[in-house]
């Protein structure tokens, strides 16, 4: 059960806060050190006195360009144990950092489904979802586009 308190802080909470309050510098530091997810996963395991269980490549980002003003970086992590534990995050921005949306796609009982967190730590469930990164990218760009382009 620890496991799931540590990995929900860091996927739910820690980086979706870091994300809001420092958006640049944080999307900065993790297209310069993508090691750096897993370095602040292991932080918090030993700050809790346990053994982290997964391993660096475990985690990964990747940037992807959805159109000329809407950017998004996808953040990897471990398959997830449990519900809602995150397959992945996609953190969508533009490039004044105005517009920013947090997705997660969670795991569920049968199906992974899309949420996303917003500044105000609200959390929003939009339903299941698949594997497919594309489907994805493009159910969270639509999500994206109409809170903020409409």
């Amino acid at each position: 059960m620890q496991i799931h308190r540590i990995r929900y802080f860091f996927e739910h909470k820690l980086l979706q806060s870091w994300f809001y309050e420092n958006k640049e510098q944080f999307v900065g530091m993790i297209l310069q050190n993508k090691r750096i997810l897993y370095r602040v996963i292991g932080d918090i395991f030993e700050s809790e006195g346990l053994k982290n269980p997964y391993k660096e490549e475990d985690f990964g980002a990747e940037p992807i360009r959805v159109t000329d003003d809407v950017l998004v970086l996808k953040l990897i992590f471990p398959e997830p144990e449990n519900t809602p534990l995150c397959h992945c995050v996609y953190l969508f921005f533009d490039e004044g950092f105005e517009k920013q949306d947090y997705f997660c796609v969670e795991k569920g009982e049968k199906t992974p489904f899309l949420c996303s967190w917003d500044s105000n730590g609200c959390h929003q469930n939009y339903g299941s979802c698949t594997f497919d990164e594309m489907d994805n990218i493009i159910r969270c760009a639509e999500i994206h586009m109409k809170k903020h382009y409409s």
